[in-house]
């Protein structure tokens, strides 16, 4: 009987702009593994940082 959980990876960087990913577009940055978990997954198109400083913001995710 299959699992009915579903699979999430969820990747949280520091400091990091989704301009540095090959899947948003970077020219710079080689990112094949993102790009194939993005190609098979989803991307998040339209995101919001609920605070400009990493522990309150990350905090907010995460409860």
């Amino acid at each position: 009987m299959p699992d009915p959980r579903p699979n999430i990876l969820y990747i949280m960087t520091d400091d990091h702009a989704s301009h540095a990913m090959s899947c948003y577009g970077s020219r710079i940055n080689k990112t094949p593994n993102l790009d194939r978990i993005a190609n098979d997954g989803m991307l998040f198109n339209n995101c919001f940082c609920t605070n400009s400083i990493c522990t309150p913001s990350r905090a907010s995710i995460l409860t």
